[in-house]
């Protein structure tokens, strides 16, 4: 299939042009778990995926047909034939004098080097007539053939391997690893049949072993090659190659045994800092810190904080800026997702003033990748903190950002990424070994991973959808404005996919990346279609959203499969199919368990069972209802939960709740609705301010006559109208009409009552009331 080069993604300042049609729904959104895919840096030092690939034999090398000879015997240098002597005549001194003068001098030649052949002079009979000579031809190099087959095979293998990855044919994957078998197969002949010379045997092996480790399951011949290559390296004093071969049989071990590569890995931090080998130390830490915080244990957390605070210091004394830089945001992102205590954000906020203190510094003016890594982790404090106005500041400093760096020349194809290290940072270790440290224009570079400029601008989108949630309902739909270019850039990504060179396994996860991000932007889709009750264009977004989970269930995270439960539950309720929206939010996969923390900030399976739960009261709460005798047992679950809940959101919403079930009490009742207003007014919610406002009118000012009443219904209207909740407002519009009425101002209230009216006629046909 013909392979299309993405355009360049479109600059994310300007928006595209819709009309508004506002609103929010229920009152259980879920607008702050922001469950993006993940945005870390992808550390050169991270685990690979245990997604193994089909197992390859490379030792059967037969299975693509190869015009090469048959293997050579092992031979420790190329054999030189003698050339036969043949009796001839003298010829005559003219002859004998034209001869030498044809004749070219020979020059010395190093003597690992094999000298290139001369061309013979032919023989000269005795009258001077020259006669044919035997040609000969200087012998194959089969090494160095062998060498360059493996780069052949191995390259075409991944110039193939993002659009394997997508199609996923079984003849395209076929195709793939036999050219990865060949390629493997040229390696291994190498090394058992040559002896090399100690460095570029080292480089072979490294290879030969990072190929099995990225594309087999063959682990033990991998770790078998790189023991011999530490060994080699360590006879010959090769300290670079020898650290690349130990940092990638860390990430080997970690596959099957995370606890010993974390102390090998502890191991190998302790003989670099011994050395003072600076720039490894900064490699190896990192390292550490990938393994640590892809465990759960909080224990690990710990220890790479502690580790990026050790490179911080380190970096301090050696000037190494951008490293500094690259320690402090990564540990903004370990607070923000790993940390249990309330003070999470603002240690993640202090890390964030850390990196920027180095922003304009000229290390970090050249790295696009890390100075917006910078700016989105900022953004995700802010919205944490829930400050609504402060976030929307800062993304405008972030689209600005992006839009110029557009066209900057450092982004690359494979989303990796190099931040220069001083001199003080380089010892004779620090040779360029191609993968975790470059050397540039004289500068050594330390490399990491992440995201192709194309997916970062597209993440950038859902960021920017998800700051401006809050006011999509009165600022022209924003949100979804930015939303449907993120899923346009998603979508383009898949028809006519970027073509990078790399494995199909780093492809695929790649592909997984994105599709997980498509996902996610489909779950934004509904909600913000939900908040303005636009309850057709929510269901047909959650009908797509299924579709592509059934093909890629396997490939995603939980987290997706349960928000996409809980969005089913929610447009059932609102369009009042209580019986099927109950028999979801009880579902298993929305059941909330009592042995889950409930402080932990990072679970948003745990806080979407926590918004079912109270959608459940609030369906059980009528004493009508054929359960309404569990309704006590659910409040008790949630209780717990809600209470201890990071998440001010929830807290609002349970507030709420709980003012509505236990209305038996008048001081209860005021206190609940008191707490349930100040929070949604402190987080900027429209939905429960307006809920809230209405309840109170509704449980206070129903059938009195006065002035407070009328501006309490007035007040709802109002918050209703924000929102642009048209079943809400169809409520508050009704309630004002009567308190009118009973104020003497029939005219108006006519009026209110028929808006009201004409909002009932688009309802859904359970919620219209009769005439």
């Amino acid at each position: 299939m013909p392979v299309h080069v993405a355009s360049a993604p479109p600059p994310i300042g300007p928006k595209p042009n819709t009309q508004s049609n506002q609103g929010q729904i229920n009152i259980h959104t879920p607008q702050i778990n922001i469950h993006t895919p993940q945005t870390h840096p992808i550390i050169k030092s991270e685990p690979v995926s245990s997604k193994i690939s089909p197992k390859v034999e490379p030792q059967k090398i037969l299975s693509t047909p190869i015009a090469t000879p048959k293997r050579p015997l092992p031979a420790p240098s190329p054999v030189t034939h003698a050339t036969p002597q043949v009796m001839i005549p003298a010829p005559s001194p003219a002859v004998q004098a034209r001869t030498q003068a044809q004749t070219p001098q020979k020059q010395s030649q190093p003597q690992h080097i094999e000298k290139k052949r001369q061309p013979t002079q032919p023989n000269v009979e005795k009258h001077g007539k020259p006669t044919p000579a035997k040609s000969t031809k200087p012998p194959v190099d089969y090494q160095v053939l062998l060498l360059s087959l493996a780069d052949e095979y191995l390259n075409a293998a991944h110039a193939r391997g993002t659009t394997t990855s997508l199609t996923a044919r079984e003849t395209d994957i076929e195709e793939y690893y036999k050219l990865v078998a060949t390629g493997l197969g040229c390696l291994e002949a190498v090394l058992k049949n040559w002896r090399l010379q100690p460095r570029k045997e080292a480089l072979v092996r490294l290879r030969y072993a990072r190929t099995l480790f990225e594309e087999t399951d063959n682990d033990i011949e991998a770790e078998t090659a790189l023991s011999k290559g530490i060994d080699l390296c360590e006879r010959n004093r090769m300290l670079d190659l020898k650290y690349s071969m130990q940092h990638l049989l860390a990430r080997m071990l970690h596959k099957s045994n995370p606890k010993a590569s974390l102390k090998a890995v502890d191991g190998m931090i302790q003989d670099v800092e011994a050395y003072r080998h600076a720039a490894w130390e900064y490699a190896f830490r990192f390292l550490r810190v990938s393994l640590s915080l892809s465990s759960p244990s909080h224990q690990d957390s710990v220890q790479a904080l502690q580790h990026l605070h050790k490179i911080t210091a380190m970096a301090s004394r050696n000037g190494d800026k951008a490293v500094s830089a690259m320690a402090a945001v990564i540990e903004s992102l370990a607070h923000l997702q790993q940390a249990t205590t309330s003070d999470s954000i603002e240690q993640a906020q202090r890390a964030v003033a850390a990196a920027r203190s180095h922003q304009l510094n000229d290390e970090l003016r050249h790295i696009p990748q890390l100075t917006t890594l910078i700016q989105m982790v900022d953004i995700c404090c802010s919205i944490l903190e829930y400050d609504v106005n402060q976030s929307g500041q800062k993304l405008k400093v972030m689209q600005a950002l992006m839009d110029e760096t557009l066209s900057d020349s450092n982004w690359r194809p494979d989303g990796s990424f190099s931040v220069p290290l001083n001199g003080k940072s380089a010892g004779p270790s620090s040779i360029d070994t191609g993968d975790i440290l470059q050397v540039h224009n004289g500068t050594l570079l330390l490399s990491f991973n992440w995201l192709p400029q194309h997916d970062l601008y597209a993440l950038c989108y859902f960021l920017s959808s998800i700051t401006l949630s809050a006011k999509n309902s009165y600022d022209g739909r924003k949100a979804e404005k930015y939303l449907e270019e993120g899923l346009r850039m998603v979508q383009g990504n898949f028809k006519a996919p970027q073509e990078i060179s790399e494995s199909m396994v780093n492809a695929n996860r790649r592909v997984q990346w994105r599709q997980s991000l498509y996902c996610n932007l489909l779950l934004q889709r509904v909600f913000l279609a939900c908040a303005r009750t636009d309850w057709d264009l929510a269901s047909q977004t959650l009908n797509d959203l299924r579709q592509v989970f059934q093909e890629l269930g396997s490939n995603l995270p939980d987290t997706i499969e349960c928000l996409m439960e809980y969005a089913a539950g929610t447009i059932a309720q609102a369009t009042g199919d209580l019986k099927a929206a109950l028999t979801i939010f009880q579902s298993p996969i929305l059941s909330l368990d009592p042995a889950t923390s409930k402080t932990g900030r990072n679970d948003p399976c745990r806080d979407t069972r926590i918004l079912a739960g109270l959608n459940t009261v609030l369906i059980l709460r009528d004493p009508g209802h054929p359960s309404h005798s569990m309704l006590s047992a659910v409040l008790a679950t949630l209780e717990p939960f809600c209470q201890s809940s990071p998440n001010k959101y929830i807290q609002a919403a349970y507030f709420l709740v709980c003012a509505t079930v236990h209305s038996e009490s008048t001081i209860q009742t005021k206190q609940y609705l008191q707490q349930a207003l100040q929070s949604a007014t402190a987080i900027s919610n429209s939905q429960i301010t307006c809920m809230t406002l209405t309840f109170m009118s509704w449980k206070y000012f129903r059938g009195v006559v006065g002035e407070q009443a009328e501006k309490s219904a007035r007040a709802g209207r109002a918050m209703a109208k924000r929102a642009n909740d048209r079943m809400w407002a169809s409520v508050t519009d009704d309630m004002l009409a009567e308190t009118l009425e009973r104020q003497g101002k029939g005219e108006e209230a006519q009026s209110v009552r028929e808006e009201g009216q004409r909002l009932v006629s688009g309802l859904p046909p359970r919620l219209r009331r009769s005439a």
